[in-house]
């Protein structure tokens, strides 16, 4: 058997060390804590929802079967052991038996595999994606569960944390709806009030098998607006805010109540084609638009150092980065005569993106539409709020160019390359060749091997040019003096942590 075995000293010592208590860090846990965000929850359904702002929520009120750490390194959360077979079809999960729903009953296998069928059934749960290679699920007994793939995926026990277990008795007596507005979970909080675009309340689970958390009351509040969230915590109505301006970084710093931190994040910035429409489906015209862009101008100007210019669609703390990808660098004369010599007519380009999603939206998109412009192409920008311009992403619904900031909690390669470049992610133009060496990366064991595989992916990707990396994206977080957060990569706030 190829094994993955944590036993009971290595699963305790993981938890202690990435799930409740990062390593090296004390936190001083306040009562209450209130964090300010750059949006909503687009839904409390776990199933319905895989927007990296509901991972806020999804990773404090539900549990998954494993964890990744702070480090990359995968852990158990409901599942204290797993093994795989030499052919890496089967996959089986023990559970541990001291884990409850927040109503006070159990969580067993059969929810894991309710959970599973539920999502599976469903064509519209964009977490479907992460099950896309389950061919079956059973739960052999109470406490074990089975996963047959139908491919060798070597780092299913990555993929299988983005699922969020839910009660199937409880969701059966409630029926969809009912669960919709009252959902529980087995996570260390438990929903108390959402009111939709203002506030989401979440109360202690004193009954989590991990320890009833420190900080009993957290709010999230919904702030679209940057300037509004710095005011918002210099006023102290709020104590956490994930991203801040970097006009106000500085004013904030100076500010004796506050503290501020910079993050390297997990997430790239990108453009996105659609590929199959006119004029996108001149490659070179895609080729236009990349070199038109001056990256080192948004990351070091507008950004003031919170990005850095690159050429890879995966930051390098994410397995498979490789830093031979180089950001492409800005040729405004060459890209005029791209746009002159591919017969563009004038035609608008749309240019979609979130507003309220990652740091100065509107002003990257406006600086990329300038150098569209000097380029020779007509643009219209259209802004969106996150929760509307989210489900046309998962939708591949986009009619021309768009903007979008993405990553991998997984922190593996496989993460973008499964929904961004392979036959049924979010592609505009499939490419056999890229789907045969995505299959042949996800049965890989060795990571040498994977790693060449996915640059080769990366590579045939860059010269296609249906997505254009731009930045790493970095982020500066706010917050009280002596709150003590240490901010994770993902930016996704984990209650649990404060100790």
């Amino acid at each position: 058997m190829f094994m993955h075995r944590l036993r009971q000293g290595a699963a305790a010592l993981a938890i202690a060390t990435g799930l409740l208590v990062p390593a090296h860090q004390v936190f001083a846990a306040p009562e209450t804590l209130t964090i300010a965000l750059p949006g909503d929850f687009p839904s409390l359904v776990p199933s319905d929802d895989t927007s990296p702002l509901g991972f806020n929520y999804r990773l404090n009120v539900f549990d998954q079967l494993t964890v990744i750490g702070k480090d990359g390194k995968i852990g158990p959360r409901l599942a204290t052991e797993w093994t795989a077979s030499d052919d890496l079809l089967k996959w089986t999960f023990k559970l541990r038996t001291d884990a409850l729903f927040h109503d006070g009953s159990p969580v067993t296998a059969h929810d894991v595999e309710f959970t599973a069928r539920y999502i599976l059934d469903n064509p519209k749960s964009p977490t479907r994606t992460f099950l896309r290679l389950v061919d079956s699920v059973k739960a052999i007994d109470d406490h074990t569960i089975e996963f047959t793939l139908n491919q060798p995926y070597s780092i299913f026990e990555r993929q299988i944390s983005f699922i969020n277990v839910m009660p199937k008795d409880y969701h059966t007596k409630v029926g969809e709806e009912g669960y919709a507005k009252a959902p529980i979970g087995s996570g260390p909080y438990k929903v108390v009030n959402w009111v939709k675009d203002d506030r989401l309340e979440l109360e202690a689970f004193d009954k989590y098998w991990g320890g009833a958390p420190e900080v009993k009351k957290a709010v999230f509040r919904p702030i679209p607006a940057e300037a509004s969230r710095a005011t918002a915590l210099m006023s102290g109505e709020v104590d956490l805010v994930t991203t801040l301006p970097p006009a106000l970084v500085d004013t904030l710093a100076r500010n004796d109540g506050i503290e501020v931190k910079t993050v390297p994040g997990s997430r790239v910035m990108f453009l996105g084609f659609n590929s199959n429409a006119a004029p996108l489906d001149n490659p070179k015209i895609r080729e236009a638009i990349d070199i038109a862009i001056d990256r080192e101008a948004i990351t070091q100007g507008l950004l003031r150092g919170l990005g850095r210019a690159t050429g890879m669609m995966i930051p390098p703390n994410n397995v498979g980065y490789n830093p031979e990808f180089v950001a492409t660098k800005q040729d405004m004369a060459r890209a005029k005569q791209l746009v002159a010599e591919s017969g563009y007519a004038g035609e608008p380009i749309l240019f979609d993106y979130p507003s309220n999603n990652f740091v100065l939206a509107n002003e990257i998109a406006q600086a990329i539409a300038g150098y569209l412009t000097e380029a020779g192409l007509k643009v219209e920008l259209r802004p969106a709020e996150f929760t509307a311009f989210f489900p046309q992403w998962t939708q591949t619904a986009f009619p021309s160019l768009y903007m979008f900031a993405y990553g991998s909690t997984q922190y593996h390669a496989d993460t973008i390359l499964t929904s961004m470049y392979s036959t049924g992610g979010r592609v505009y133009r499939l490419n056999p060749e890229i789907d045969a060496l995505v299959a042949e990366q996800k049965r890989e064991r060795d990571p040498v091997k994977q790693a060449e595989i996915i640059s080769r992916i990366f590579k045939i990707g860059a010269e296609d040019r249906d997505n254009v990396p731009l930045y790493d994206e970095f982020f500066a977080v706010g917050m009280k003096k002596d709150l003590g957060y240490e901010a994770w990569p993902d930016g996704f706030v984990r209650l649990y942590e404060f100790r």
